[in-house]
């Protein structure tokens, strides 16, 4: 039993390398080669038809828009603060009640606290004051990699941007929400124009203004 032990431990030491026909595992040196040769271009092949047809694709890729735009995740019209059901409760004498929304409000209006070195790092345009016609999507230019925006800043919405005032209205019992109305590639956003229209803010219709009305929840 020893010695059929010892001769089978010799032909596994000679399977890894036998010195009489100079092979490795079973191969020469010469069959090493050829074989890995042809996987380096067999890999080298599959990896040149995947970058090939990664090339092929981003040609048809625009860097400005999707390609398919039939299912949009994000709504056109945005509430801040995000609340469920849109429905904001708190009581203005009691600060632990309406602090989260505070919070949730002035994190969002942050992002446009600008000054003149902090512009320089974005694309933006000065857009007209006054509500008017959709003027259309703003051309497109490879060469600056990105669409421009309107300038807006935070001291533009008076009591509203929390820098008068950090409670927003809340403690007031006058709480501020903020609108705003996203970019959706060809989208032109249409106001209503039918009875549903709150008679308080048909006073004050503008056709080139999203209304948008907020009541107290009857219980």
């Amino acid at each position: 039993m020893a010695r059929g032990k010892k001769e089978g431990d010799g032909n596994w030491k000679k399977f890894i390398w036998n010195s009489e026909k100079k092979e490795f595992l079973g191969r020469t040196g010469g069959s090493w080669f050829k074989i890995l040769l042809f996987y380096v271009i067999f890999y080298g092949c599959l990896a040149g038809i995947f970058i090939g047809t990664i090339q092929v694709m981003l040609l048809t890729i625009s860097e400005f828009e999707p390609k398919y735009q039939d299912r949009v995740a994000p709504p056109g019209l945005t509430a801040i603060p995000q609340v469920f059901k849109m429905e904001i409760s708190f009581n203005p004498s009691d600060k632990n009640t309406y602090e989260k929304y505070t919070k949730l409000m002035d994190t969002f209006l942050k992002a446009y606290e600008f000054n003149q070195e902090q512009e320089a790092d974005f694309e933006l345009e000065s857009c007209a004051t006054e509500p008017s016609t959709h003027k259309g999507e703003a051309p497109i230019d490879p060469s600056l990699g990105k669409k421009p925006s309107c300038r807006f800043l935070r001291s533009w919405l008076d009591n509203c941007s929390g820098i008068s005032d950090p409670s927003f209205g809340y403690k007031d019992g006058k709480p501020c929400v903020l609108i705003k109305l996203n970019r959706i590639m060809g989208f032109i956003p249409k106001p209503p124009l039918n009875d549903s229209i709150p008679a308080e803010v048909k006073a004050r219709f503008n056709p080139y203004i999203i209304p948008v009305h907020c009541a107290a929840k009857v219980k």
